[in-house]
């Protein structure tokens, strides 16, 4: 009994919430009516994504709050005589979008906790009649007035209280604006007979952009051999200088090799408990050589050099390697997943494509910036970065938010090409972008095509 007084105050707590952007109001004026009509969920969705993607444990899943959200915004309709029936004519259909970001104690400073605070939504909501929407709003940075700690404990119960508050508002925002809803259908509806309203409320249903997918490549070894083989050539007669230039450029490139790695891993391993100053420089770029191509099978040699009687100069830098590594190998993953690209293209083009279409902000600016620098005339790159943005980035989603600098430099790629094609989306770009940022830089470079 006291975990369900718990719960309830709880609930009611989370009822109290803040908007940091305020929702667009009608601006059409309908006369008043005093028509009565329901309301049918036509698109009901929930995106999660959370602040820290290491704590994975205990949380509902993205299904279960748009399941749970749902079924309580379904019941206290049908608790208040609101919700539509087959047999209803006068019924407005719905569309509603909650944007959930989950987040924790400390996610902004480097040692963050698992400890839940509240989560920040965004709620997107709309009715039509038919294809004509009768109004639209998108309210964003909602938090909790008060703290969220202190009743609860468990994650999942304190969710659920959580997503039930969720409903319980997009509910009470729906009253508010039920007057206005009544107002519009009955002045759209005007004349019509029950047939005819019924033809009205027939809709295109909502089309989820998709993409072809590639054919993929039927080797994993898809790095040209005489690439493989120049830089073995460098290693095995080149000077340290020409090594050193080497361990650096590997760093920026993505190479799966592993026979040009076991190379470099027998220098490390021959080398790293060296007290020559000059040797223990060159095993400190080669480990990070090592960390950086994202390979598993070279974890052990960073951990052999930590245990080892190597310097200690050589091991503060290992330490470092060693946790750059864990993010490099899910990367690489990424990059070298040959089931994505195409026959067609060159080694680079589709590394570049997967990083790009990647969901790792780091991944993908990585490659925007070398497509600036390197690939401006390639088409079917900016091609790609111009079908991103066309798709993404005028969405007001939590989900696309940490990519506003990558969507910013795609409009820097597509206006220093030189290609007119490209300006028609700057130019949408500048005007609906969902930041600031990104309608800045487009504005900017659709003025240079």
């Amino acid at each position: 009994m006291f975990q369900y007084i718990k719960f309830i105050l709880l609930t009611c707590s989370i009822l109290m919430l803040t908007a940091c952007a305020q929702t667009k109001k009608p601006v059409t004026t309908y006369p008043h009516s005093n028509i009565e009509i329901k309301y049918a969920i036509r698109h009901f969705e929930a995106d999660v994504v959370q602040s820290i993607e290491k704590f994975k444990n205990g949380y509902l899943s993205q299904e279960q709050i748009e399941s749970a959200a749902k079924k309580r915004f379904i019941y206290l309709l049908k608790e208040n005589n609101l919700l539509a029936s087959d047999t209803d004519v006068n019924v407005v259909d719905l569309d509603i979008f909650i944007d959930y970001e989950r987040r924790f104690v400390g996610d902004a400073t480097p040692f963050p906790m698992e400890k839940l605070v509240p989560p920040i939504i965004s709620l997107h909501e709309a009715s039509y009649l038919g294809d004509i929407a009768i109004r639209k709003s998108i309210t964003t940075g909602l938090t909790l007035k008060d703290k969220f700690g202190g009743l609860l404990t468990e994650k999942r119960e304190l969710e659920i209280a959580t997503v039930n508050a969720i409903a319980n508002m997009l509910f009470k925002r729906l009253k508010k604006v039920n007057q206005y809803d009544r107002n519009a259908f009955a002045a759209m509806t005007a004349g019509m007979t029950e047939k005819q309203i019924e033809q009205k409320r027939r809709y295109t249903p909502l089309q989820t952009p998709t993409k072809a997918k590639p054919p993929g490549l039927t080797s994993e070894q898809y790095i040209p051999q005489d690439r493989i083989q120049q830089y073995l050539t460098q290693l095995n007669e080149g000077n340290r200088e020409e090594r050193l230039n080497l361990y650096k450029k590997l760093i920026e490139e993505w190479i799966n090799s592993y026979s040009l790695y076991d190379k470099i891993n027998t220098i490390v391993l021959n080398n790293h408990e060296s007290t020559n100053s000059d040797t223990i420089e060159e095993v400190i770029w080669a480990t990070k050589a090592l960390a950086y191509s994202g390979l598993e099978r070279y974890r052990s040699t960073l951990n052999t050099i930590m245990k080892s009687n190597a310097s200690d100069k050589l091991k503060g830098y290992v330490e470092d390697y060693l946790e750059a590594m864990t993010v490099r190998a899910k990367q690489a993953k990424v990059v070298h997943d040959t089931s994505t690209m195409y026959p067609n293209l060159d080694w680079q083009t589709n590394q570049l494509l997967n990083m790009l279409n990647s969901s790792d902000d780091d991944l993908r600016g990585s490659a925007v910036r070398n497509i600036y620098r390197q690939h401006l005339n390639n088409t079917r790159l900016l091609d790609e970065i111009s079908e991103i943005l066309s798709i993404e980035a005028t969405i007001p989603r939590n989900r696309y938010m940490k990519f506003s600098d990558f969507y910013a430099w795609g409009c820097r790629v597509l206006g220093s090409s030189g290609n007119i094609k490209y300006k028609a989306l700057l130019e949408d770009l500048s005007k609906n972008g969902h930041t600031p940022k990104v309608r800045k830089f487009a504005e900017k470079f659709a003025d240079e095509l």
